[in-house]
């Protein structure tokens, strides 16, 4: 894992962006990341299609998938005490627990990146519903493909998933597109680009 794309990616979620690094905050990072070592309980569930579902045939993942071999259709986790811990430090430390939760879910993105490379697959970025246009709702077709029900991810009726730090995502296979500005429905009004950052860490800007 690559511990300083974990920071900077922390730190996005965080919402710092163009705020300069400090010691204080770093050290807090550095220790929830040992805290999610130990509670975090990863899990990564997925299956292969070489034609895409049914729910994909509409924009914007025509778009996405062009050129792809095949779809990965994916959900990964990790785990409810992680969730706990958030909350616990919400009655004890307050601040720790906003750094956690930002932590967490930049630690969800690295390890899900490190499973798929993995694979041996050429294999574009992740494409969550509610990226790009897309509705957040579509995570019911998923669900409904690979029953994470069973290893305990469960989808309310307002498409959230429960633990809190779950992810679901389609995955281009047979091409290595990246992430761009250029593709992102909020180019014209990015706060990111204002402050010439990104949210993400494609080469692009």
């Amino acid at each position: 894992m690559n511990f300083s794309e974990l920071k900077k990616r922390t730190y996005s979620y965080l919402g710092f962006r163009s705020v300069a690094r400090n010691a204080e905050t770093d050290a807090i990072i550095e220790d929830c990341i040992e805290e999610l070592k130990k509670l975090s309980h990863f899990r990564y569930i997925y299956k292969f299609f070489e034609a895409p579902p049914q729910f994909l045939s509409a924009q914007p993942y025509t778009d996405y998938l062009a050129g792809s071999k095949g779809v990965i259709i994916a959900v990964m986790t990790l785990g409810g005490e992680v969730d706990r811990r958030i909350k616990f430090y919400e009655r004890t430390d307050a601040a720790k627990s906003v750094v956690l939760d930002a932590c967490a879910s930049a630690y969800l993105e690295e390890l899900s990146d490190d499973y798929e490379k993995g694979l041996g697959l050429k294999l574009s970025y992740r494409f969550c519903p509610g990226y790009g246009g897309s509705s957040v709702s579509d995570l019911k077709y998923i669900f409904g493909i690979l029953n994470p029900e069973k290893t305990g991810i469960t989808l309310s009726e307002n498409n959230y998933m429960l633990p809190s730090k779950s992810m679901a995502g389609i995955i281009a296979v047979g091409n290595s597109s990246q992430k761009s500005c250029e593709s992102c429905t909020v180019f014209g009004h990015c706060e990111y680009r204002k402050e010439g950052n990104r949210c993400y860490g494609s080469v692009k800007k």
